[in-house]
Protein backbone atom coordinates (compact mmCIF):
# COMPACT_ATOMS: atom_id res chain seq x y z
CA UNK A 1 0.00 0.00 0.00
CA UNK A 2 2.71 2.11 0.88
CA UNK A 3 4.31 1.65 -2.24
CA UNK A 4 1.70 2.17 -4.20
CA UNK A 5 1.34 5.32 -2.91
CA UNK A 6 4.48 6.31 -3.65
CA UNK A 7 4.20 5.65 -6.84
CA UNK A 8 1.01 8.12 -7.26
CA UNK A 9 3.26 10.53 -5.60
CA UNK A 10 5.81 10.29 -8.14
CA UNK A 11 3.61 10.00 -11.17
CA UNK A 12 1.26 13.63 -9.98
CA UNK A 13 5.17 15.19 -9.77
CA UNK A 14 6.20 13.64 -12.83
CA UNK A 15 2.72 14.97 -14.59
CA UNK A 16 3.45 18.12 -12.71
CA UNK A 17 6.90 18.66 -14.00
CA UNK A 18 5.59 17.68 -18.18
CA UNK A 19 2.75 20.01 -17.89
CA UNK A 20 5.21 22.91 -16.82
CA UNK A 21 7.82 22.15 -19.47
CA UNK A 22 4.85 21.80 -22.09
CA UNK A 23 3.36 25.17 -21.25
CA UNK A 24 7.16 27.44 -21.30
CA UNK A 25 7.69 25.14 -24.28
CA UNK A 26 4.51 26.78 -25.66
CA UNK A 27 4.26 30.15 -24.06
CA UNK A 28 8.00 30.22 -26.16
CA UNK A 29 6.90 28.98 -29.24
CA UNK A 30 4.24 29.76 -32.20
CA UNK A 31 2.73 26.33 -32.51
CA UNK A 32 0.24 28.12 -34.84
CA UNK A 33 3.14 29.34 -37.69
CA UNK A 34 5.03 25.75 -37.27
CA UNK A 35 5.44 24.64 -40.75
CA UNK A 36 5.65 20.42 -40.26
CA UNK A 37 5.32 19.78 -44.05
CA UNK A 38 8.72 21.46 -43.83
CA UNK A 39 10.03 18.87 -41.68
CA UNK A 40 7.91 16.00 -43.60
CA UNK A 41 9.96 14.32 -45.65
CA UNK A 42 12.97 14.17 -42.99
CA UNK A 43 10.22 12.12 -40.77
CA UNK A 44 9.09 9.93 -43.24
CA UNK A 45 12.46 9.02 -44.19
CA UNK A 46 13.46 8.57 -40.58
CA UNK A 47 10.52 6.10 -40.09
CA UNK A 48 11.15 3.96 -42.64
CA UNK A 49 14.47 3.57 -41.73
CA UNK A 50 13.70 2.63 -38.57
CA UNK A 51 11.14 0.22 -39.76
CA UNK A 52 13.48 -1.50 -42.30
CA UNK A 53 15.72 -2.30 -39.43
CA UNK A 54 13.22 -3.85 -36.98
CA UNK A 55 11.77 -5.47 -39.98
CA UNK A 56 15.53 -7.38 -40.41
CA UNK A 57 15.31 -7.41 -36.81
CA UNK A 58 12.39 -9.32 -36.18
CA UNK A 59 13.23 -11.76 -38.91
CA UNK A 60 17.14 -12.15 -37.82
CA UNK A 61 15.16 -13.45 -34.28
CA UNK A 62 12.60 -15.72 -35.77
CA UNK A 63 15.40 -17.30 -37.68
CA UNK A 64 17.68 -17.48 -34.56
CA UNK A 65 14.54 -19.31 -32.44
CA UNK A 66 13.73 -21.71 -35.46
CA UNK A 67 18.04 -22.54 -35.56
CA UNK A 68 17.88 -22.89 -31.77
CA UNK A 69 14.62 -25.18 -31.61
CA UNK A 70 16.58 -27.94 -33.80
CA UNK A 71 19.86 -27.94 -31.63
CA UNK A 72 20.33 -31.17 -29.97
CA UNK A 73 21.46 -29.80 -26.25
CA UNK A 74 22.05 -32.48 -23.22
CA UNK A 75 19.97 -32.07 -20.20
CA UNK A 76 22.40 -29.77 -18.74
CA UNK A 77 22.44 -27.45 -21.45
CA UNK A 78 18.48 -27.90 -22.00
CA UNK A 79 17.49 -24.98 -19.43
CA UNK A 80 19.88 -22.09 -21.05
CA UNK A 81 18.59 -22.80 -24.48
CA UNK A 82 14.73 -22.23 -22.91
CA UNK A 83 15.97 -18.82 -21.63
CA UNK A 84 17.86 -17.80 -24.46
CA UNK A 85 15.08 -18.95 -26.92
CA UNK A 86 12.41 -16.99 -24.42
CA UNK A 87 14.22 -13.97 -24.42
CA UNK A 88 14.82 -14.15 -28.14
CA UNK A 89 10.95 -14.28 -28.23
CA UNK A 90 10.09 -11.52 -26.06
CA UNK A 91 12.28 -9.81 -28.07
CA UNK A 92 10.75 -10.43 -31.81
CA UNK A 93 7.78 -9.90 -30.27
CA UNK A 94 8.26 -6.17 -29.41
CA UNK A 95 9.85 -5.11 -32.15
CA UNK A 96 7.03 -6.51 -34.31
CA UNK A 97 4.21 -5.09 -32.03
CA UNK A 98 6.32 -1.97 -32.56
CA UNK A 99 7.10 -2.18 -36.30
CA UNK A 100 2.82 -2.78 -36.66
CA UNK A 101 2.23 0.63 -35.00
CA UNK A 102 4.59 2.66 -36.22
CA UNK A 103 3.55 1.38 -39.87
CA UNK A 104 -0.21 2.37 -39.00
CA UNK A 105 1.26 5.62 -37.24
CA UNK A 106 3.09 6.39 -41.10
CA UNK A 107 -0.11 5.39 -42.73
CA UNK A 108 -1.60 8.31 -40.80
CA UNK A 109 0.62 10.72 -41.27
CA UNK A 110 0.29 10.13 -44.83
CA UNK A 111 -3.01 10.16 -45.75
CA UNK A 112 -3.34 13.61 -43.51
CA UNK A 113 -0.57 15.02 -45.02
CA UNK A 114 -1.90 13.86 -48.38
CA UNK A 115 1.06 11.92 -49.44
CA UNK A 116 -1.05 9.13 -51.22
CA UNK A 117 1.90 7.66 -53.30
CA UNK A 118 4.89 6.53 -52.19
CA UNK A 119 4.58 6.83 -48.68
CA UNK A 120 0.99 5.17 -48.22
CA UNK A 121 2.33 2.35 -50.63
CA UNK A 122 5.22 1.73 -48.14
CA UNK A 123 3.61 2.07 -44.79
CA UNK A 124 1.09 -0.38 -46.29
CA UNK A 125 3.90 -2.87 -46.76
CA UNK A 126 5.60 -2.27 -43.44
CA UNK A 127 1.86 -3.13 -41.84
CA UNK A 128 1.22 -5.91 -44.00
CA UNK A 129 4.71 -7.90 -43.06
CA UNK A 130 4.26 -6.83 -39.26
CA UNK A 131 0.96 -8.50 -39.59
CA UNK A 132 1.86 -11.61 -41.00
CA UNK A 133 5.00 -11.42 -38.62
CA UNK A 134 2.97 -11.45 -35.44
CA UNK A 135 0.85 -14.10 -36.45
CA UNK A 136 3.66 -16.46 -37.26
CA UNK A 137 5.36 -15.25 -34.27
CA UNK A 138 2.01 -16.29 -32.38
CA UNK A 139 1.99 -20.02 -33.48
CA UNK A 140 5.62 -20.07 -32.93
CA UNK A 141 5.46 -21.30 -29.89
CA UNK A 142 3.72 -24.70 -31.32
CA UNK A 143 7.46 -24.72 -32.78
CA UNK A 144 9.21 -24.65 -29.93
CA UNK A 145 7.27 -26.60 -27.56
CA UNK A 146 6.02 -29.09 -29.67
CA UNK A 147 5.28 -31.53 -27.52
CA UNK A 148 2.83 -29.45 -25.62
CA UNK A 149 -1.06 -28.63 -26.89
CA UNK A 150 -0.17 -24.94 -27.49
CA UNK A 151 -2.85 -23.74 -30.10
CA UNK A 152 -2.95 -22.25 -33.12
CA UNK A 153 -3.59 -18.27 -32.82
CA UNK A 154 -6.44 -19.11 -35.83
CA UNK A 155 -8.91 -21.52 -33.31
CA UNK A 156 -11.31 -19.94 -31.12
CA UNK A 157 -10.66 -19.09 -27.49
CA UNK A 158 -7.28 -18.91 -28.15
CA UNK A 159 -6.38 -16.92 -24.61
CA UNK A 160 -8.29 -19.42 -23.18
CA UNK A 161 -5.93 -22.63 -24.73
CA UNK A 162 -3.06 -20.62 -24.47
CA UNK A 163 -3.35 -20.30 -20.34
CA UNK A 164 -4.49 -23.54 -20.48
CA UNK A 165 -1.66 -25.19 -22.22
CA UNK A 166 0.74 -22.58 -19.62
CA UNK A 167 2.00 -24.12 -16.19
CA UNK A 168 1.20 -21.68 -13.10
CA UNK A 169 4.98 -19.91 -13.49
CA UNK A 170 4.17 -19.08 -16.79
CA UNK A 171 0.84 -17.82 -16.35
CA UNK A 172 1.78 -15.89 -13.28
CA UNK A 173 4.44 -13.49 -15.60
CA UNK A 174 2.07 -13.16 -18.29
CA UNK A 175 -0.32 -11.76 -16.16
CA UNK A 176 2.20 -9.98 -13.61
CA UNK A 177 3.11 -8.45 -17.39
CA UNK A 178 -0.16 -7.22 -18.23
CA UNK A 179 -0.94 -5.59 -15.18
CA UNK A 180 2.06 -3.77 -14.68
CA UNK A 181 1.36 -2.40 -18.79
CA UNK A 182 -2.16 -1.84 -17.76
CA UNK A 183 -1.08 0.22 -15.04
CA UNK A 184 1.68 1.85 -16.98
CA UNK A 185 -1.15 2.77 -19.96
CA UNK A 186 -3.72 4.20 -17.86
CA UNK A 187 -1.24 6.77 -16.37
CA UNK A 188 0.79 7.70 -20.28
CA UNK A 189 -2.94 7.80 -21.42
CA UNK A 190 -3.76 10.42 -18.44
CA UNK A 191 -0.87 12.19 -19.08
CA UNK A 192 -1.37 12.56 -23.08
CA UNK A 193 -5.16 13.66 -21.94
CA UNK A 194 -3.37 16.40 -20.32
CA UNK A 195 -0.77 17.42 -22.79
CA UNK A 196 -3.58 17.59 -25.26
CA UNK A 197 -5.76 19.91 -22.60
CA UNK A 198 -3.20 22.04 -22.63
CA UNK A 199 -2.00 21.92 -26.24
CA UNK A 200 -5.99 23.08 -26.84
CA UNK A 201 -5.63 26.15 -24.48
CA UNK A 202 -2.51 27.39 -25.80
CA UNK A 203 -2.96 27.35 -29.70
CA UNK A 204 -6.18 27.19 -29.78
CA UNK A 205 -6.33 24.04 -31.61
CA UNK A 206 -9.32 21.86 -29.92
CA UNK A 207 -7.96 18.29 -29.25
CA UNK A 208 -11.80 17.59 -28.02
CA UNK A 209 -12.12 15.25 -29.69
CA UNK A 210 -9.15 12.90 -29.76
CA UNK A 211 -9.42 13.40 -25.41
CA UNK A 212 -12.83 11.96 -26.12
CA UNK A 213 -11.61 8.84 -27.77
CA UNK A 214 -8.76 8.52 -25.27
CA UNK A 215 -11.40 8.37 -22.35
CA UNK A 216 -13.90 5.99 -24.16
CA UNK A 217 -10.97 4.32 -24.47
CA UNK A 218 -9.86 4.06 -20.11
CA UNK A 219 -13.47 3.57 -19.77
CA UNK A 220 -14.11 0.62 -21.85
CA UNK A 221 -10.59 -1.04 -20.78
CA UNK A 222 -11.35 -0.64 -17.24
CA UNK A 223 -15.31 -1.25 -17.58
CA UNK A 224 -14.20 -4.58 -19.57
CA UNK A 225 -11.18 -5.73 -16.58
CA UNK A 226 -13.41 -5.21 -13.67
CA UNK A 227 -16.89 -6.64 -15.17
CA UNK A 228 -14.73 -9.71 -15.79
CA UNK A 229 -12.87 -10.09 -12.49
CA UNK A 230 -16.69 -9.53 -11.26
CA UNK A 231 -18.91 -12.27 -12.98
CA UNK A 232 -16.09 -15.10 -12.76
Amino acid sequence: MKKEAIKVIIAALLGFISSYIVMSVFKHTSLSQFELSIYLNYIFTGLFVILTVFTLSYIVRYLQIRQLTRLTVSSDDEDAIDGQVNRYYADGMMIVQISTLLSIGLASFSIIENHFGLHLILSSFFFVISSFASYYYLNLMRHIYPNRDFPKYSETNYVKKLFAASDDGERHVMLEGLIRSQSSLQLLLMGVIVVLVIYSYETGQSQIFAISLLIIALIWSNAKYFLYVRNR
